[in-house]
């Protein structure tokens, strides 16, 4: 059995709250074992005449694949990487988040399965009585995690990412707690757009200003990182390619990322450790927290109209596409870790009809993380980070909006990067997931 490296991508696979290493792994093995396996990580083993392709239960890594003119499969955590070696953007496929994919490619036969189906408490009354086992069980798991990162992480060099809200700082307090210890150098890190019409980074509501309460509250340094509006456009090629998605809300987010990526690797010394940043992404998802923003005459990130029990279910299922944080920084070579996203299941065991409180997020993470998040985070309103404070909108969405690179202008350029006609596009991505199948490629048609 050999195990196909892929792309630039690194892969962290935990068994319960130990780092399982994926040459373990065999190709024959049933679906269930992998269904208890956690982590980020998109695996391509073979054996002597089947492939094995499999996915993490969120699709946090991503992992396309397609098939060469002798049968043997190629494949990629980057879509782009697979158009550049000749394929087409019709022919490739992509395996969905929490299954795995079997070829036999001189028996012309593949088989999908599913292997992890996260269980959502969509129906569940708000129990208050349940709400401080739930968020024990939360926080048991947190420290786990934390503590099985710890020989993972030892003498590289770790950000986080900060952006003054409650989902970063609790990763970067429990980093703090767990992690500082071991690791060459813990830093927070922060973005800013500044063009004449922004708020200084320092005023209040920004959440430069956030960040840096953050940083000092928690005794870790703060590095920021400022680009003007007028440069953001110059990044759009590559978090088109490296995010592998052209809607507006994760190319507003991956601009955030590819800026912070960028500097992270000016600062990282050559033939040094390949450094690694932990993120509190994916939290949105889990709780359901995310809203639509009004910019100038639109509204911006429009969600379906369900309720938040079932929205949470949606949001989760489209962390299927996009690559807004792991791909654009793999760009350039940084690791991300999203600690959320490695024991999803203790978030969405909570009730559906808790999401709904006004104030939930805030009272779960005051059980969960108590006094180590600052009091005033727990107070701050809730900020998207491609807007970039409380007080007006700004951030990457003013910024492209206001050059005039909109929605169609994004889907329009993601055609010229990526070889995609436009009518193969509107099936690329549908319901949240990248294009798959079922059935051996060959006797697939595009529809």
């Amino acid at each position: 059995m050999s195990r196909t490296t892929l792309g630039s991508v690194s892969d962290l696979v935990l068994r319960a709250d130990a780092v399982l290493a994926a040459e373990r792994l065999a190709p024959d093995e049933p679906a269930e074992d992998f269904g208890r396996l956690r982590g980020h990580f998109a695996l391509h083993l073979r054996g002597d005449d089947v492939h094995l392709l499999v996915r993490d239960p969120l699709g946090v890594n991503k992992l396309f694949f397609a098939l060469g003119p002798d049968g043997e499969i190629d494949s990629s955590n980057h879509l782009v990487d697979l158009v550049r070696a000749g394929h087409r953007p019709a022919r490739i496929w992509s395996v969905p988040s929490g299954h795995l994919v079997r070829i036999w490619p001189r028996a012309r036969r593949l088989v999908l399965e599913k292997h992890s189906a996260l269980a959502f408490a969509d129906d569940a009354p708000a129990d208050a009585a349940a709400l401080p086992s739930h968020a024990a069980r939360i926080r048991a798991r947190l420290d786990a995690t934390f503590r099985a990162l710890q020989p993972l992480l030892a003498g590289r060099p770790v950000y986080v990412t900060l952006s003054g809200g409650l989902d970063s700082t609790a990763v970067a307090a429990l980093a703090k707690l767990h992690l500082e210890r071991f690791v060459d150098r813990f830093v927070g890190i922060t973005f800013s757009v500044r063009d004449e019409s922004s708020e200084p980074e320092a005023e209040p509501g920004t959440d430069g200003y956030y960040a840096r309460r953050v940083a000092e509250g928690l005794g870790i340094p703060l590095e920021l990182v400022e680009l003007s509006a007028d440069a953001l456009p110059d990044l759009v090629d590559e978090v088109l390619l490296a995010g592998q998605d052209f809607r507006d809300f994760n190319v507003h987010c991956g601009l955030v990322n590819a800026a912070l990526a960028r500097a992270i690797a000016a600062r990282t010394p050559p033939g040094s450790a390949r450094p690694v940043v932990l993120t509190g992404d994916t939290m949105n998802e889990l709780m359901a927290d995310y809203t639509p923003v009004s910019y100038g005459t639109s509204q911006y990130y429009a969600l379906p109209r369900l309720g938040p029990g079932r929205l949470r279910r949606f949001l989760v299922s489209g962390l299927d596409t996009g690559d807004r944080e792991v791909g654009v920084f793999a760009r350039h070579g940084v690791d991300t870790i999203q600690p959320y996203a490695l024991h999803p299941e203790v978030y969405t065991a909570l009730p559906g009809a808790f999401l709904e409180l006004e104030g939930s997020k805030q009272r779960l993470g005051r059980l969960v993380m108590g006094d180590l998040v600052p009091s005033f985070i727990y107070e701050r309103p809730k900020v998207r980070a491609q807007v970039g404070g409380s007080n007006k909108v700004g951030g990457t969405l003013a910024a492209l909006v206001d050059r005039g690179i909109d929605a169609v202008a994004l889907e329009r350029r993601f055609c010229q990067l990526t070889g995609f006609a436009p009518d193969e596009l509107k099936r690329w991505i549908r319901a949240g997931f990248y294009r798959f199948t079922a059935t051996y490629p060959e006797e697939q048609r595009f529809q």
